[in-house]
């Protein structure tokens, strides 16, 4: 079968059309037969775990290059409701915590990777911290607790389908282990300096003050829910702003060594994060 029209792109990949119900993700030529089939193992435990999500066909070669066939999900991204209706945005967030909440009720079978040991990989990659620093921030992650519950890993509005009255997440890539680790890089995502790619100038989407709201609401919002405790997560936000130094995002590593550098500080004592600074209360 020939791919059909294109249906998305990111960064290590495209989607394509592949008839009438299903999505060929075709990725790049530098990226290896292994990825493509360890996400098409993890895609396939999230799947049979009962989480919505695409169903996993098979995997692929097309025009030199390796893919995964996917279920196709109808619909368009949260992102793109939230463009349309900015005066929402407090509603959509909402949705993502409850979404989120729900996905960390599952369990998958065949387990997912250690997210302590996931971090420490991805802090050792980023080739942007001081080997010191670098190492006291490996050995503090491996002090906090695992879990084998089902986390997506990169949770934001632009990888949620809305098809129909469901909510569909998409791109399983970094699913792992402890859903407060899942929060607190939800929580960066939410207040980034770095724009979302494709929402022009929407005030709702750029400004500072209301991204630390909405995330502020979305803390609240799921600490709701799962009881946890905002000391809890505000313990992953070190190791998970030190993992994200390897999203290389254009405008997002001063960032981010600011926050480490403020936390490397504050390592030894129980003050609790503040979105709208990082300041200590």
């Amino acid at each position: 079968m020939n791919k059909g029209n294109l249906i998305g792109r990111g960064m290590t990949a495209e989607v394509y059309e592949w008839g009438q119900d299903k999505a060929l993700k075709l990725y790049t030529k530098n990226v290896s037969k292994s990825w493509a089939t360890y996400e098409a193992r993890i895609g396939t435990a999230i799947h049979e775990a009962g989480v919505a999500s695409p169903e996993v066909f098979d995997t692929v070669e097309v025009d030199g290059r390796n893919g995964i066939i996917f279920q196709r999900i109808f619909g368009r991204s949260m992102l793109d409701n939230v463009k349309m209706e900015p005066w929402n945005i407090y509603h959509y967030i909402k949705q993502l915590a409850r979404l989120q909440f729900g996905i960390h009720q599952h369990k998958a079978s065949g387990g997912l990777p250690s997210q302590v040991e996931k971090y420490a990989v991805r802090i050792k990659r980023s080739h942007a911290l001081p080997e010191d620093k670098m190492e006291k921030i490996i050995a503090y992650v491996k002090t906090l607790p695992d879990s084998d519950s089902i986390c997506h890993g990169d949770l934001h509005f632009n990888n949620i389908i809305v098809s129909g009255s469901k909510l569909v997440p998409i791109d399983w890539t970094n699913a792992c282990g402890n859903p407060l680790g899942d929060v607190a890089r939800t929580c960066l995502i939410l207040i980034s300096p770095v724009k979302p790619r494709g929402i022009g100038e929407i005030p709702v989407m750029v400004s500072q003050p209301i991204k630390w709201l909405a995330c502020l609401v979305y803390i609240g919002e799921y600490i709701r829910l799962s009881k946890a405790r905002l000391e809890d997560i505000d313990a992953w936000i070190l190791p998970t702003a030190a993992a994200k130094l390897r999203d290389k995002l254009p405008g997002e590593k001063k960032w981010l060594l600011d926050i480490i550098n403020t936390r490397l500080n504050q390592l030894n004592s129980r003050e609790l994060w503040d979105p709208s600074g990082f300041r200590a209360r």
